[in-house]
């Protein structure tokens, strides 16, 4: 929708709400002759007419003008820059029985759920097969949040010293958390001095 466009919104409008030049007028503010230059394009609608004019005629602003526009007039952030944190998509590889977590090959990315939204280092990768207990279908996407402490009944991100982290299932047993890997490794104790991390999977989308 361009600038030229508004005049004829704002009459469109106020015929559709049955107002006449003079009731838009008194209902804003304006004189019947300065709501007719508005309609005519021959004042420019400001930011402060946009917002009285859009609360009189029931309507928001961005019936009147584009949102990107709306929002630059109004001084707010642009629609674009409201829209939700994306988060980085990561590669996966089955080796050696585990599944391996390619942080450092991100593939794309995707918009953060609200309970990641403001957090740092946070990344996702899609599960590439049923391997794991928990099982969990093929292609769902798994989300990292890499502050939370890993409970009982967890999928983490395992990390083992400076190698890519692992998926892992977190179980009690006895009075320790040992993070069940697969493969060669089997469970390793999460207080064992090999652990470096255990990125608790805080969220699942599924395709």
């Amino acid at each position: 929708m361009s600038s030229q466009d508004i005049p004829n919104r704002i009459r469109e409008w106020r015929n559709h709400r049955r107002m006449s030049l003079a009731e838009l007028g008194e209902a804003v503010g304006l004189s019947r002759s300065e709501i007719s230059k508005l309609e005519s394009g021959n004042r420019r609608v400001r930011a402060d007419h946009l917002v009285v004019l859009a609360k009189a005629l029931k309507i928001s602003p961005d019936e009147l003008m584009d949102r990107e526009t709306v929002h630059g007039m109004l001084g707010e952030p642009s629609y674009a820059a409201q829209t939700a944190p994306a988060v980085q998509v990561v590669a996966t590889r089955r080796q050696s029985g585990m599944i391996v977590i390619l942080r450092q090959e991100p593939a794309a990315t995707v918009e953060a759920p609200p309970s990641l939204a403001r957090t740092s280092g946070a990344y996702a990768f899609y599960m590439p097969d049923t391997s794991q207990e928990p099982r969990v279908p093929v292609g769902a996407l798994l989300f990292v949040h890499p502050l939370l402490p890993a409970r009982a009944g967890d999928l983490v991100a395992l990390g083992l010293g400076e190698a890519p982290p692992v998926l892992a299932s977190v179980e009690r047993r006895s009075s320790a958390l040992v993070a069940v890997v697969g493969g060669d490794l089997g469970a390793i104790d999460l207080n064992d001095q090999r652990v470096a991390s255990a990125e608790r999977i805080a969220g699942m989308w599924f395709a």
